[in-house]
Order: C-alpha cells, then sequence, then structure tokens
C-alpha cells in the first residue's frame, strides 16, 4: 500500500499518523491536528528537514473535530478555514496570530489582503477570509494564516449532459433530465449551501445570503430536497473523494457539486467528465493553519506557518489541483503545472485570475449551525 493510501485509511478511520521523525531525532516536536489533503509525505519531510523538528500529525476530515481536539490533546497548530477559525477563537482555543512574525505576508493574494480579486470583482459572501481573518481592527493579527485554496463548481459528464461553452448554472443539479444520475455532498452546512445556491439560480428561493440561510429558508431548502428525494432525483449522497470518483468513473452519477482533483482524477481514467464554469460564479474555500490557545512551541508554529508560505507547500499544492495564497510557488513548480494550474492552459474555466474573479460565495459555518444538521438528518432519514 502507497503512503498516500494509508493515510487515507488512517483519514477515513479518524486516527492519528505515526510519528513522523527527522533523520537525525531533535528535540523539538510539533503536534498537528490536520488533513491528510495537506499532511502529504512531501510537505512533512521538507518542513523536517529545513527546521529539524519531529512531526507529530492528527488527521480528521472534520474541521470541527480538529479544532476541538484542543480541549483534549495536545496540539500546537490546526489546519483550518475562516468561519471555524472565528469559532476556535470565540472558543479560546486559538490565540491571534501577529502578522508581522510572517515573512511573506504581503506576497498574499489581494483575495486574502482586500476580500476580492480586483477593485471591481464581486466581494464573494459568507465566511471571505479577507473579510473575516482579522483579530483586530488594525490588521496585525489574524484567526489564522491562509495557506491553500479553490474554487469549486459543478463536475459533470460532457457524453449525456451538454453545456455551452463548458458554462453550467448551479440550478442544473436539480434539472429533472438527469433524475438518478445527481451525486450531493452529504455534509449538512456544505449540501444545504449547494442546494440553496441551486435553488436561487431556479427562483425558487431568494435568501439575502445562502452561506447563512435563516431557520425558515432552511425548511424551505429541506422541503424541495425531500421531495427531489421522493422523485428519485439522487443517485447519491457523496462523503469522500474515493466515494464520489467510484460514482463519477462507474458513470452512475452523472453530475455533482464536485472538487476539481476528483474530476482530473475521472477525466484520467478515460470518462469525458469536465468541471463546469459556474453560471453565477464559484463557491470558493481556503484553508490555512490556526494557532493553539495552548501551543508549547510558538516559535516553531510560526515556522510552520511560515514554511506554508514560503512556496514549496503552495507549489506540493498545486500537484494536487489547489492554489497557493502567497506568490512564493514559482521556484519550486514545474512550468507546464504552472501554465495549467494558473495560467489555465487546457485546464476547464480558464486561467487563475478569471476563476478567482468570479468567486461568489466562500464556504461558510452558518450561525445557527445546530439547526442545519437537525433538518438535514431529517432529510436524509426521509
Amino acid at each position: 500500500m502507497s503512503s498516500f493510501m494509508f493515510r487515507r485509511g488512517l483519514l477515513a478511520a479518524g486516527l492519528s499518523a505515526p510519528l513522523i521523525r527527522p533523520a537525525q531525532a531533535q528535540a523539538r516536536e510539533i503536534q498537528l491536528a490536520g488533513a491528510t489533503i495537506e499532511m502529504r509525505e512531501p510537505i512533512l519531510r521538507e518542513f523536517m528537514r529545513v527546521s529539524g523538528a519531529r512531526v507529530r500529525p492528527w488527521m480528521n476530515p472534520s474541521t470541527q473535530a480538529r479544532m476541538d481536539r484542543v480541549r483534549a490533546a495536545p496540539v500546537d497548530v490546526i489546519t483550518t478555514d475562516a468561519p471555524f477559525s472565528q469559532y476556535g477563537f470565540g472558543e479560546q482555543l486559538t490565540q491571534p496570530i501577529d502578522v508581522s512574525r510572517l515573512r511573506n505576508w504581503s506576497k498574499l493574494h489581494p483575495l486574502f489582503q482586500e476580500g476580492r480579486a480586483t477593485p471591481t470583482a464581486p466581494l464573494g459572501l459568507g465566511a471571505n477570509p479577507g473579510t473575516m481573518m482579522w483579530a483586530d481592527a488594525g490588521k496585525t493579527k489574524v484567526t489564522f494564516s491562509p495557506a491553500f485554496f479553490q474554487m469549486d463548481s459543478i463536475g459533470y459528464n460532457s457524453r449525456h449532459i451538454p453545456a455551452e461553452n463548458n458554462e453550467l448554472s448551479w440550478g442544473e443539479l436539480f434539472n429533472p433530465r438527469w433524475r438518478g444520475k445527481v451525486g450531493l455532498y452529504a455534509i449538512d452546512w456544505l449540501g444545504m449551501l449547494d442546494a440553496a445556491l441551486g435553488m436561487k439560480a431556479l427562483g425558487l428561493i431568494n435568501p439575502a445570503d445562502p452561506t447563512n440561510l435563516t431557520n425558515a429558508e432552511v425548511d424551505t431548502v429541506t422541503d424541495f430536497l425531500k421531495e427531489k428525494k421522493k422523485e428519485g432525483h439522487f443517485r447519491a449522497f457523496w462523503r469522500t473523494y474515493g466515494e464520489l470518483v467510484n460514482l463519477m468513473t462507474s458513470e452512475e452519477v452523472w453530475i455533482a457539486d464536485a472538487w476539481w482533483p476528483v474530476v482530473l482524477e475521472v477525466a484520467s481514467k478515460g470518462i469525458p467528465m469536465r468541471y463546469a464554469v459556474a453560471k453565477e460564479g464559484y463557491r470558493a474555500w481556503c484553508n490555512g493553519h490556526a494557532i493553539s490557545a495552548t501551543c508549547r512551541n510558538l516559535d516553531l508554529a510560526y515556522e510552520y506557518l511560515n514554511f506554508w508560505l514560503d512556496g514549496y507547500a503552495g507549489a506540493e499544492q498545486g500537484k494536487i489541483g489547489y492554489y497557493s495564497t502567497a506568490d512564493t510557488y514559482k521556484p519550486h513548480m514545474a512550468q507546464d503545472l504552472q501554465d495549467s494550474l494558473y495560467g489555465g492552459v487546457g485546464r476547464d474555466g480558464g486561467s487563475f485570475e478569471e476563476r478567482a474573479a468570479r468567486i461568489y460565495v466562500w464556504n461558510t459555518r452558518p450561525t445557527n449551525m445546530g439547526y442545519y444538521t437537525e433538518k438535514w438528518n431529517e432529510f436524509l432519514a426521509a
């Protein structure tokens, strides 16, 4: 079994990876709470090489679980996003990060400095890191340090589903023509967000902010999803990367709210799977790192955050389709990958700058999360 597959297995089980040591063990050690998408072998080993520290990674797919681990176990750095960094900060699980200690902070993309890619681009709704990550009015401290990100859209099988200029509306997820061939992400707040985007596109709901629905709007979305489920509209409610890859490769699912690496892997198997330009705009997300309130070695934690902004880790994440938040990746990335990932050569959706300028919403932890979960479970059980 490959190291990657071994780690994916650990992820599925919600288990910790074993202690990873540098060639010559040093006294310093860092406890990480993260996920397999960034705790990849090349990245961790390079950090150990440049820092001389030992790494002990604990992996879990749930950001909530990673943040709450601080309550029960030693954690120094947590992989998180804007909404959960706010949660952790509010719960006093994390501490403010001094941006003057992050040497490449000034090289962050305008999305994270200003909240939008260009002065004329829309200000993405919801948990926009550029507006939410600040811990003080002077913008000298943040709740997390953004590291890598992507703009999600719809994956579709072009053998069965037409798309002019590779553009699809979020409403296409509910087109009755694709009944029985639709996949929807099974995580409550994210599945509800994608459903709300689709319903809004169809004129079935008009929330002020689809990332943070009121209880009444949650009820409307839930009732709609129950009806679609009763009609047999959904083939699957997917939870993991591998699950969606299998569903799309077998062509059991023709269309889904998908991740770019999933579409890339399915297409590599000879299936005409493409990644649509989202007509209404992309749903973006960003992962980064928060420092635990109980961090035992603050200097080492800052070393880890700086390592992620120095370029190597950002370039490695580019190999699986994710963008670096800082413009430091180029010396570490092959030119052909730069041309594809950032330049858009041969890639659905065009260049990085084109995609970044079309962000509609950001992944968001709603304020009424408990109600989302209650109604989503009600829908799944219906």
